[in-house]
């Protein structure tokens, strides 16, 4: 069995969703608006006098489950790893609450604060000075595609233990008469203690490619809250799907990275430093589930998928364009053309 909580507006009862530009929940038809936290307390009581026939079921069948839309009675089937989408039929939001539960509850999310509509400009913005991609890439019914959803990650907070032991070198070179002369002073350098990182974002989820999405990364980490499942209503999201314990060997190589950066920083301005020993570990490590905001467009062009990503929170874009070949021929024609006349002409002249 599946439960399903579905939004509505405390003054008309319309479906409502959380809208990024005013921060608040919006109805679109009585223009009301609420706080996160007002309506869900709201909803959280009217939850407690619910009958059971009045909440919502699901049954399970292989990778696919369905639920009833509580608004309009209709059954809707979506994969076992979305926790938030609409219904098919009447549009309203859909929060699926079975799937936020134990280890599947997100424990942070950073809301969107980036709106479709200015999603859809930044995208525009990108997109308009190039020249040859497709006649209806910039169509209306083309961007009406563009999908807010949450991502899951897992948010590591890392404590490195460090001993590291070199020797620093500063030589200098100078000549007298014939004779050269050099001169090396060496300097111990010792670095022991903890090292500690925080907010190491790793993709839990392999839907989407993990390059497009570094593309629009990082996120601030500022703008994070607790977690509720509020924040979700308008939009799709996504459950882990990778474990936490398969990111840590990525996670030891960028803090491994990291602190060798960080070594080489503080060990001074010397010609050469020769390493005694560098013994660096992992001496604790602590992560969060956590839902970021992206705003994904995708085109099919010529039986290939191109993908574009906006950050939900910073506006930061990254994708690839399709090149519409027909146009690219098209221009190279016409500018041999000019070229091959210009050339005649020329000749005209010299002769």
């Amino acid at each position: 069995m599946s439960s399903v909580d579905q939004y509505k507006c405390i003054s008309c009862g319309a479906p409502i969703f959380f809208k990024p530009e005013v921060g608040k929940f919006k109805c679109d038809y009585c223009n009301s608006e609420y706080t996160e936290e007002e309506l869900t307390a709201y909803l959280e009581s009217l939850k407690e006098g619910k009958e059971t026939k009045e909440e919502t079921r699901g049954e399970t069948s292989g990778e696919y489950q369905q639920y009833h839309c509580n608004n309009c009675g209709a059954e809707v089937v979506s994969d076992t790893e979305t926790t938030a989408t609409f219904c098919y039929y009447c549009h309203s939001p859909v929060i699926i609450s079975s799937r936020l539960s134990g280890e599947f509850k997100p424990e942070r999310i950073v809301p969107f604060k980036v709106s479709k509509d200015k999603a859809v400009e930044i995208f525009l913005d990108w997109a308009g000075g190039k020249k040859y991609v497709p006649n209806d890439f910039g169509k209306k019914e083309h961007i009406d595609k563009m999908t807010g959803i949450y991502i899951p990650y897992w948010s590591y907070d890392v404590v490195l233990d460090v001993d590291y032991q070199a020797i620093g070198e500063n030589v200098s070179v100078w000549t007298s008469g014939d004779v050269e002369y050099t001169n090396t002073k060496q300097y111990s350098i010792v670095r022991s203690g903890d090292m500690e990182f925080n907010n190491i974002d790793e993709l839990a989820t392999d839907k989407f490619e993990e390059r497009l999405l570094n593309g629009i990364s990082p996120y601030e980490e500022d703008s994070e809250v607790e977690f509720s499942k509020g924040y979700l209503s308008g939009f799709f999201a996504e459950s882990f799907n990778v474990d936490r314990d398969a990111c840590m060997p990525d996670v030891e190589e960028r803090v491994k990275n990291y602190s060798s950066n960080l070594l080489a920083d503080a060990t001074g301005n010397y010609s050469r430093v020769k390493v005694e020993r560098d013994n660096r570990n992992i001496k604790k490590a602590e992560e969060q589930y956590a839902l970021y905001p992206a705003w994904i467009l995708t085109y099919n062009f010529n039986g290939k998928i191109y993908v574009f990503a906006i950050n939900g929170q910073t506006g930061k874009a990254f994708g690839e364009l399709p090149v519409d070949n027909g146009k690219l021929y098209r221009t190279t024609g016409i500018i041999f053309a000019i070229i091959a006349v210009l050339l005649v002409l020329g000749g005209l002249f010299i002769w």
